[in-house]
């Protein structure tokens, strides 16, 4: 059984994993949202200076959630 300590200290683990991931995910979102403003076109295949970076910061995203996960 968990102690009442090690389960806040857990609990407290998963807010800042899930926090930093959503952090993530939003700054990937404005990224995209900058973009739309001032182009008119979410994602462009063509020309992809926003995207690279969104893209990375999403996959950060994912990969965080990911390994927070995966149980060693």
């Amino acid at each position: 059984m968990f102690t009442r300590a090690g389960y806040l200290h857990m609990k407290l683990n998963w807010i800042v994993l899930l926090l930093t991931a959503l952090l993530f995910f939003v700054v990937s979102f404005l990224i995209l949202y900058d973009q739309y403003t001032q182009v008119g076109v979410w994602f462009q295949f063509s020309d992809l200076h926003h995207e690279t970076f969104a893209l990375s910061f999403f996959a950060l995203a994912v990969g965080i959630l990911i390994g927070g996960v995966i149980k060693k």
